[in-house]
């Protein structure tokens, strides 16, 4: 372990800034089983920023409202509780990293891409297989935020390569070897800091991993198969069926048994149709990626 580049990435996580004082507050009302949704949207009307986001969120694909959402206080219902402090959390954490996206705007665009992309389709793989679909959108979308720190700590040691390219286990092997952390862990580490739910966190920790994980199994496998399928959405939308399951395969080799092992059932043919939907249906990413950036 080289324990220099190991001291640098827990002082960086321990110097990270304090969560903003309204998510603080909107983190006490929203806790608290006493609270009212006017106590909520009180919170939230007092940053014009997280309420912009909390009406384009409740008019997203991602609900299939009807009719437009024109008011917190039915946003605020539509969401609940929970999922408007994971948005606010998600926002703050995303807004946190302006720095770093100045000074590499192109990979951390393409970041953030992949990042909304696969907290879509994680939602809508969540909802066909009956569990959470508000954690999973908020797993996908904050899974790989410990590369954010990477890159921070160590700039252009920790570029392009890493922050793109696909996590594979050999990938997370070289993380492990050269920067003596793995972008999971780190994660985890500054999700900690900024007190977000602990299922979130272990399903975050665990989304290379999902046997491995502490609680939410299937979350942590889900966001791992969305990972994967964000990737190539991003990357080849044109991929034919025969080619696509035979990178997963070659990707995640043991993503069946993985499965299998978190309670999930596997179905290839749904797989499949995950990444269909979710190519349809990429511009609503770039959507919700503006959501979170207004």
């Amino acid at each position: 372990m080289d324990t220099r580049r190991h001291e640098l990435i827990k002082q960086h996580i321990d110097s990270f800034p304090v969560l903003p004082v309204t998510v603080m507050r909107l983190m006490t009302v929203t806790s608290n089983p006493a609270s009212s949704a006017q106590e909520v949207i009180d919170v939230i009307l007092t940053d014009q920023s997280l309420c912009l986001t909390v009406l384009k969120i409740s008019n997203s694909v991602l609900f299939g409202r009807p009719h437009r959402v024109d008011s917190i206080k039915t946003a605020v219902s539509i969401l609940g509780f929970d999922e408007v402090q994971r948005i606010a959390l998600a926002k703050a954490l995303i807004n946190s990293f302006s720095k770093v996206a100045r000074q590499h705007k192109a990979s951390i665009d393409k970041f953030w891409e992949h990042s909304f992309v696969c907290g879509m389709v994680a939602r809508i793989m969540a909802k066909d297989l009956n569990i959470s679909p508000d954690i999973a959108f908020m797993g996908g979308l904050i899974h790989d935020i410990g590369k954010l720190i990477m890159l921070e700590t160590f700039a252009y040691d920790y570029a392009l390569d890493w922050m793109l390219g696909l996590s594979t286990e050999q990938f997370h092997r070289d993380e492990l070897h050269t920067f003596s952390f793995t972008h999971d862990r780190v994660g985890g580490h500054l999700l900690r800091k900024w007190l977000f739910p602990a299922n979130l966190i272990a399903a975050v920790e665990a989304h290379h991993f999902p046997d491995k994980a502490t609680a939410e199994k299937d979350v942590a496998s889900v966001i791992q198969l969305a990972d994967f399928l964000s990737f190539y959405c991003c990357n080849q939308t044109s991929i034919g069926k025969d080619d696509f399951l035979l990178a997963m395969h070659n990707s995640l080799p043991d993503i069946q048994s993985t499965w299998q092992s978190c309670g999930l059932d596997w179905d290839v043919d749904a797989v499949y149709r995950w990444f269909d939907w979710l190519v349809n249906n990429y511009d609503q990413g770039c959507t919700l990626k503006e959501a979170f950036s207004s």
